[in-house]
């Protein structure tokens, strides 16, 4: 059943834990969706999330390790040996069994291949060189094909045959003797028809089908245009070798939204759960750069008009620099709480801790961008407190800035208004006056010291 995630039941769970309560902890867990599961394990610290996954038996695990975000994922893969990753391993589909393997360390993968048993060894060396963003990547090998001269009691047979190896199962696909795809028969015609009716006579021969290295986009683009639920993918001899579903199509539909929200504010290469400070600022803080420079090109050229005036007035040319590195920080937090929110990713439940990630990844971020900015003002003005003091208003302005953004979307949910709406006006007004107050106040402070 459907567990609601509460600051109760995380407390609860924890304490749980702590006290070592196997029993009670498993009877609570096991009444939750493997979903509510890795949403609950997100919300505690590494330790704790392993105690939960090594109380589930294989399978169960592994339905959890698939839910989780991928950098929460990763780690618990780290800190579990090859026997329980291979046991995991085993009780999965093919396609999850290989989207689980792919992403470790090579020497692991090896290791796990030789510990499973010859049926999923043979899957894995199947499905692990195709690439993970393409058709191959995505399907998976389970699936029912019968050939286009068989019956439709043979068909049936085949079906009862399968049907605990193949989940979700929308149609049988028909192949030729050389197996290559030639159509497919819906269930339901299946049980119609007489049992003697050859399948090449009730088949649908116009299915569509996707070659094993077409991109996910364009698979993706296909199940919305045509409302797909399965479709066959074949080789370059447009023989049979796989099935995708619409359950793993959703994901990419959510990761190519992901991609291109993330391009859009300059936060590529993080995942919504990643909790390491150090890798979300690497990868916001290039784009950071970027724009701190463009500022500085824009002072130059401002300063072309302004040079024969005072240093008060030089100060004004940093001040669209530090507005502009404000407002981006501001930008890259929100869009991360805006997208997490949407997806389900971020919790109000665990918003507190998302809000701490981000102002250690501001401060970082801040840190070294202002250690630039404070040395270019410093030389190009000849004053080292000035520069000191634009790198003090700069750190201030990110650290707001990042507190606003990551914030704001998560007040605005909890009052059941839309993020996606109202957090633009609300991150750019509320930053722009709370930037241009600290700037001003610490220039004045400034003139003060110095008069």
């Amino acid at each position: 059943m459907s567990v609601a995630l509460t600051e109760k039941l995380i407390e609860d769970v924890r304490l749980l834990i702590k006290d070592q309560d196997r029993d009670t902890l498993g009877k609570l867990i096991f009444e939750m969706q493997p979903a509510d599961v890795a949403d609950l394990a997100e919300q505690l610290e590494h330790e704790e999330r392993l105690y939960i996954i090594e109380l589930l038996m294989p399978e169960e695990a592994g339905e959890v390790l698939l839910e989780m975000e991928p950098p929460v994922q990763e780690r618990i893969l780290d800190s579990l040996d090859a026997e329980a990753i291979t046991k995991i391993v085993q009780e999965l589909d093919s396609d999850d069994a290989a989207d689980l393997v792919g992403d470790l360390p090579a020497e692991r993968v090896k290791e796990i291949i030789d510990s499973v048993q010859t049926e999923v060894r043979e899957e894995l060396q199947k499905l692990l060189p195709f690439p993970e963003d393409t058709a191959g990547g995505l399907m998976a090998l389970e699936y029912v094909a019968v050939n286009a001269n068989a019956t439709v009691q043979e068909a049936i047979e085949k079906l009862r045959k399968k049907r605990e190896e193949v989940e979700n199962l929308y149609s049988v696909f028909v192949v030729d003797d050389y197996s290559r795809l030639s159509g497919a028969v819906s269930l339901k015609d299946l049980v119609l028809e007489p049992p003697d009716r050859k399948i090449k006579d009730i088949m649908n021969p116009e299915i569509l089908s996707v070659d094993v290295d077409t991109d996910q986009e364009e698979v993706a683009r296909l199940f919305q245009k045509y409302d797909l639920v399965s479709v066959p993918v074949v080789d370059d001899q447009h023989r049979l070798i796989g099935r995708i579903t619409h359950d793993d199509i959703m994901d990419v539909i959510e990761e190519e939204a992901d991609e291109d929200m993330s391009m859009m504010a300059g936060v590529m290469h993080q995942e919504i759960g990643e909790e390491s400070p150090l890798r979300i600022s690497r990868a916001r803080l290039p784009w950071l750069i970027v724009g701190l420079f463009g500022g500085i090109l824009a002072a130059v050229v401002i300063n072309q008009f302004e040079s024969s005036l005072e240093k008060v007035i030089a100060l004004s040319f940093f001040f669209p620099v530090i507005m502009a590195m404000g407002g981006n920080t501001g930008i890259q937090a929100a869009t991360v709480a805006v997208r997490g929110l949407a997806t389900g990713d971020i919790s109000l439940v665990g918003f507190g801790r998302r809000i701490v990630v981000e102002m250690k990844v501001a401060f970082l971020n801040g840190l070294v961008c202002a250690v630039i900015l404070g040395l270019v003002v410093s030389i190009w003005l000849a004053d080292i407190l000035i520069g000191s003091v634009v790198a003090l208003s700069l750190i201030l302005i990110i650290l707001n800035a990042c507190f606003i953004g990551a914030s704001v979307p998560l007040v605005l949910k909890r009052l059941n208004i839309d993020p996606a709406l109202a957090t633009g006006p609300f991150v750019t007004t509320t930053n722009d006056i709370i930037s241009l107050f600290i700037y001003l106040l610490l220039m004045s402070g400034l003139f003060r010291f110095s008069a």
